[in-house]
C-alpha cells in the first residue's frame, strides 16, 4: 500500500537527493510506462483547456513526481538493472509543458515495486478529483484485479514445494471485502468494478478513453459482459456496435444481478427524492438523519 504525498506515501518514500542539478539531469531522462500512464483518468477537453491556460499563464506550479527505479522493477522480462525516472503523478502537466517548453518542479520518489506504484497512483486519483463513477469504478476495478493476481502469484509460490496436509490455515480478508471497506462502497461493487476494468481494457485505445472522459456514454452492464467472453484480444474493439455484436445484443442486456441492483438504485434514489420533498416543506433534524442514511445506502451501490 503506498502513502499518500506529502505525509501518507505509504512504501514510497522521498528520497533526500534533491539537488537542482540533479534535477535538471533527470527532468531529460523521465520515462512514461504505458501501464501507469493509463491509469490517469482522462481529461475532459475543457478541463485540459483549462489546465493548460493556467500553466501558460502561472507556469507549472505542483511539482511532477518521479520514481527512481531500475529496468527490471517495471519489466520483469528483462535483468537490466539500469536507473531510470519514471513518472508517476503529473502526466498532463508533464505533456503540456513538453509541448509549450515550460520549465517544471519535480519530486523524486521510491516505491518497492511496480505493484506499490500502481496502488499509490490509483488511491492518488480516486482521493484527489471529483471523478465520474466510470472512472472510479474502473480505478477501483484494476486496483482489485492488480491484489486478485499478487494474491494468487504469492500463494503459489509459499506453498510450493511443501507437503503439509494438516497445516492450519490462516483465514485472510477477503480482497474484495478489503478494499470494499477502503473505498466505503459494497463488497459486490468491488466485484463489478472488477468486470468493468476488464471490459474496458478489451476497447481500443480511443473508445477507451472516450468512455472513461464521459465523451461516450456505455452501458455500464455490457461493458461488464465484454469480461466474460472468450477470444477478444485487448484493445480490439473500437465501437459500441461491436460491443453490441459480440454480446448478441439488440438493446444492451442487464445480467440478473444487474438488474437487481438497478431496482435497488431506482428505489433509493426515489426514496432521497421523496426525503428532499419533505425537507423542502419542513425541515427538521430526523428527515436530515435519513436523508445521510439513504445517501449512504445509494453510494454503496455506486
Amino acid at each position: 500500500m503506498a502513502k499518500k504525498y506529502m505525509g501518507s506515501l505509504g512504501t514510497a518514500t522521498i528520497i533526500k537527493d534533491q539537488s537542482l542539478l540533479n534535477h535538471e539531469a533527470i527532468k531529460q531522462q523521465i520515462y512514461i510506462v504505458d501501464e501507469l500512464r493509463d491509469l490517469i483518468p482522462p481529461l475532459q477537453e475543457e478541463e485540459y483547456s483549462q489546465l493548460e491556460k493556467n500553466i501558460l499563464a502561472e507556469g507549472c506550479r505542483e511539482a511532477l513526481m518521479v520514481w527512481e527505479t531500475t529496468k527490471n522493477i517495471i519489466d520483469n522480462t528483462t535483468s537490466d538493472n539500469a536507473t531510470v525516472y519514471v513518472l508517476v503523478d503529473g502526466h498532463n502537466r508533464y505533456g503540456i509543458c513538453q509541448k509549450h517548453q515550460i520549465n517544471f518542479k519535480i519530486h523524486l520518489i521510491s516505491f518497492d515495486s511496480l505493484k506499490d506504484a500502481k496502488e499509490y497512483m490509483i488511491d492518488n486519483q480516486l482521493g484527489r478529483r471529483n471523478l465520474i463513477p466510470e472512472q472510479a469504478s474502473y480505478l477501483r476495478g484494476i486496483r482489485y484485479n492488480t491484489e486478485k493476481l499478487e494474491k494468487g502469484k504469492y500463494s503459489r509460490e509459499e506453498h510450493k514445494g511443501q507437503n503439509v496436509p494438516y497445516a492450519p490455515e490462516v483465514k485472510k480478508e477477503a480482497t474484495s471485502l478489503k478494499l470494499a471497506k477502503q473505498y466505503n462502497v459494497s463488497e459486490k461493487t468491488i466485484k463489478r468494478d472488477a468486470e468493468f476494468a476488464e471490459g474496458i481494457d478489451l476497447l481500443a485505445p480511443s473508445l477507451k478513453k472516450d468512455i472513461l472522459s464521459g465523451k461516450v456514454k456505455a452501458k455500464k452492464s455490457s461493458i461488464q459482459q465484454l469480461a466474460k467472453l472468450d477470444n477478444v484480444n485487448q484493445k480490439s474493439i473500437a465501437s459500441l456496435e461491436e460491443v453490441s455484436n459480440l454480446l448478441g445484443e439488440q438493446g444492451q442486456v442487464d445480467s440478473p444481478s444487474n438488474s437487481d441492483d438497478i431496482d435497488e438504485l431506482t428505489i433509493i434514489k426515489k426514496k432521497i427524492q421523496g426525503i428532499v420533498d419533505k425537507l423542502s416543506i419542513n425541515p427538521n433534524p430526523t428527515l436530515c438523519d435519513e436523508l445521510i442514511k439513504a445517501s449512504e445506502a445509494l453510494k454503496k451501490l455506486l
